[in-house]
This record gives C-alpha cells, structure tokens and sequence, in this order.
C-alpha cells in the first residue's frame, strides 16, 4: 500500500528557495530578492580527507545540462595516467508544456519490494524508481539521458555501468502514453552474485522449485505506461507494462511456484512485468484498485482506500463502505490546524484477529514537529530521531542532521548556505560507524550553485545531498493515492 508520496527535494526545495522569513542572505544582510540557482562544481572526499573526485555542470543551451566526473586514479595524485574523466550526467530536452509522467517503473519497483531484490539494488546504485537523475523541468519535456554509475558514492562497493533513457510521450487531453527505453552497458552483475551477499530465512516455502537464472539482475528493457484522465484530470486508469528478457522468466515461474519464493529467488516480485490501477473518486475518498499479475496472467485484484477526515486521512485495505477496520490493519495520518502531517500511527489487531479487544495495537511509526514558525525541526520512526532541522534566522533551511536508531550523534550532517535567497553551497559531512563518543564529522561532499536565470522548480542535483525518506507527506499527495516523481 502507498504509503510515501511525498519526493523529499520538491519539500525541502520550497523551504531553501523561500522559507519562512523572507528573502535575506543567511549572512543577515538586507532583503533582497531571492535568485534561482542551479550547481556548477562539485567536490568529493574519501574517509581520510583526500579528494578523490571532481564534477564539473555545464548548461550550453536552455535544453542541455551535461555533468563531467573527473577521479583521482589510485596512485591519489591529479593530473597523472591514471586519473579517469566520464560524462557522468546528460539531459536533452525539447520545448513542451507537459514533462514526463513519470510513474514507477515496474522493474525496479518490483525489485524494491523483494529483500533481495532490494539488496541488488543497493548494491549498484540504483534506487527503486531507476537511475532517471535529470530533472523535471517547467515548460520542457525530458527526450533523452545518458549517465554513469559509479561506487565513488557507495563506500565498499567497487562497480561502474553506463546506462542511456529514452522518453516519449503522447498527450491528447484525457488520455496520454509514455515509453521509456532503458539501456545498460557494462552492468553484468547477476541474480547469483547479489543472494551471495544477501541473508534470508524462510519458513514451509519451497525455495528450490525456482532456479536463478543465469540472468544479469539488470537488463535492458521498456515500460509503456498509459493513463486516461477525467475532466479535472485526475487519473481513471493507469496501466503500466514492462517488457524485457525478464517477461518470460516470470511468466514460466510465478504461474508454478510461491510468489514469495520468486521474490526471493528472482529478485523481483511476479507483478514487475505488468500491472494496473484504477481509481474512483467518492467525495472525501479515494478508492484505488491494484491489478496485480502471475507474469503476464492477471491474478490478484487489491483495493485500498484513502479517506480524509477532519483531523486525519486513513489509508487503508478495501473499498471506502467497508471502513479502515475492514483489513487487519490501517493507516492514519493526522495533521494540524495547518494542515501538516504530525504523525503516521499504524493500527492493528491482534492475535485474536478480532477488532476492539485487548490486544489490538495503535502504533506510531512517525513523528513530525514543527517549530513555532510552522518549519519541519524533527522527524522520529518507532520513538527514536531520525532527522533534525535547524534554520537561518531568514527561515532558510541552515542544517538537516540524520541518526542511527542506536544512537543520538549524527552520522551524517547536510549544511546550506544562500546567495541572494538561492542556494550557494552544500557540504555533506559523514563520520565513521564507530562508537567513539569524540567523533568527527568529515567533509565528504561540497556542491557550489551559480545564479540561474531559471526558475528551477526544485533542486538539481544527480548525487544525494539532501535525506530522500521520512519527510512528512502532504494531505493532497495522501489523497492522490498515485506517486508521480
């Protein structure tokens, strides 16, 4: 069930670009009109303070960003044979008024879902949306990206691909169809190489009616995602279908074994190749149905619900008439006065399977405080800090710091510094996972923006600087019930 529907850099954007306290540089100098900004360098450092890697962005026309990565070879000294230079990141764009859909692409989604499955995805690089890193643009449509994968971001992992993307979309009012083509080179990695690193256990399933096939876990391939809109254009319908050397394997496996063992097995889930959902709207609800699929053969339809109340909006299994307690368990979101999302509590019952007895269980997964100023100051999952924000005396998002459950120093620290209300700078500071109670934050990552005469509609950038999870949802993304990235 969609639980997490808000893209964190489009939240945390609207906070850098305009805060809460006008438009004043986060020196504390006059209010000036705030500026857009776009980066231009960035700089790299390992665990011990050298600096290993070098990005240069250029944009030599206003549908054209391409990104060199620049690495130290492994004798760490610049400017010697072995130092490598790659085009790291292109975009190419044309004019248009609608960008891209951009739903979840089935392959990788299906991947996320499987424990494996979501190891492989770690392991190069890859999050369960893809490797899409170009940004969504107003009045341009993304027609082309080109990049490359590297370990350079991922500590302990040793591996490099390069991969191209190309989008087309069809638009006619209420009806509209993407084709995205995905393209890999160089990414071999297979299905028995990632259960090498990962460890499971199971119970009464038959691991072995599935073989791995001797398949890269990756593999070029092709979703067409089609859509039919109703006349306030929200989406009726959307049917989304993958299709590569992974069809048929799924289609031979998930028809004759347990799906949890395909899961685990094949690394993906056996609806990675197609599926489809609807939605109707019913005043303060929204009923989605999921079709799910045995390959390509229709199996299981789920319904969930997302319905808002005056305090809350409960997301839950099943139809709208049949109310949240119609599953073994549901969501609710509640929110203030200001319509902020303050926590995600998660209902269930209890052993007895019966709804209203003494081992039903009300459990808060997150937490959301704001300041007196309405500002995001921390996050907490299961009672414990996962983030913590701190501001400019402007409103302007001055630092974000992350924790581990287990303790209360942060393991990685995020500064940002503005230029005339646009961001200037962005260090990420990281430390070792160790127990020392003197640690030290180390400079790992330092992004410097230029003025842009172009209103970005949020922050660019094709390496993680900002937390991507945990970030509170807003009302309208709960009730759109559809993640659109």
């Amino acid at each position: 069930m969609t639980t997490r529907l808000c893209s964190i850099l489009v939240c945390l954007t609207a906070l850098m670009a305009t805060g809460c306290g006008g438009g004043s540089s986060s020196s504390g100098g006059a209010v000036t009109k705030a500026t857009s900004s776009a980066p231009t360098h960035a700089w790299f450092y390992d665990a011990d303070g050298a600096q290993v890697a070098r990005m240069q962005f250029h944009y030599p026309d206003e549908l054209t960003i391409d990104v060199q990565l620049n690495s130290v070879g492994p004798d760490m000294a610049w400017g010697t044979v072995d130092d490598t230079s790659h085009p790291y990141l292109q975009c190419q764009y044309i004019s248009a008024p609608t960008p891209l859909l951009r739903y979840p692409d089935l392959f990788f989604h299906g991947m996320a879902e499987s424990p494996t499955g979501a190891t492989g995805l770690a392991v190069l690089g890859l999050s369960n949306y893809g490797p899409m890193k170009c940004p969504v643009r107003s009045g341009r449509r993304l027609q082309q990206e080109s990049g490359y994968v590297t370990g350079l971001f991922m500590p302990a992992f040793d591996f490099s691909y390069s991969y191209s993307i190309n989008a087309e979309l069809e638009h006619f009012g209420g009806t509209a169809t993407e084709v995205i083509n995905y393209e890999f080179d160089g990414l071999d990695t297979t299905v028995a190489e990632i259960l090498a690193l990962s460890e499971f256990t199971t119970t009464n399933i038959d691991l072995e009616t599935v073989d791995e096939p001797d398949l890269p876990a990756i593999v070029d391939h092709t979703q067409t995602n089609a859509v039919i809109y109703d006349a306030e254009q929200r989406p009726l319908s959307i049917d989304l279908a993958a299709d590569s050397s992974w069809t048929a394997v799924l289609d031979e496996y998930c028809m004759e074994a347990d799906p949890i063992a395909v899961s685990l097995k094949l690394l993906r889930g056996c609806s990675s190749a197609h599926q489809t959902r609807s939605y109707r709207y019913l005043g303060n609800s929204v009923e989605q149905d999921t079709q799910r699929y045995n390959g390509s053969t229709s199996a299981d339809l789920y319904t969930n619900t997302a319905t808002r109340l005056a305090d809350r909006v409960i997301i839950h299994p099943g139809t709208a008439d049949a109310g949240p307690e119609s599953g073994r368990y549901y969501d609710s979101y509640f929110f203030n006065a200001s319509e902020q999302v303050t926590a995600m509590v998660r209902s269930s019952y209890g052993e007895d399977g019966i709804w209203g007895t003494v081992d039903d269980r009300p459990e808060t997964v997150e937490s959301y405080h704001y300041d007196g100023s309405g500002r995001l100051s921390e996050v907490e999952y299961l009672g414990s800090i996962a983030l913590s924000y701190r501001y400019y005396s402007d409103g302007k998002l001055k630092q974000v710091d992350q924790f581990h459950v287990e303790s209360d120093v942060p393991w990685r620290r995020t500064l940002l510094s503005y230029r005339q209300g646009a961001p200037a700078k962005i260090t990420v500071q990281s430390r070792e996972a160790d127990e020392n109670d003197g640690y030290v934050l180390q400079t790992r990552i330092v992004m410097a923006f230029a003025p842009s005469e172009e209103k970005w509609p949020k922050l660019f950038s094709p390496v993680p600087l900002i937390p991507e999870y945990r970030m509170p949802p807003s009302i309208d993304d709960l009730m759109r019930f559809q993640p659109i990235r």
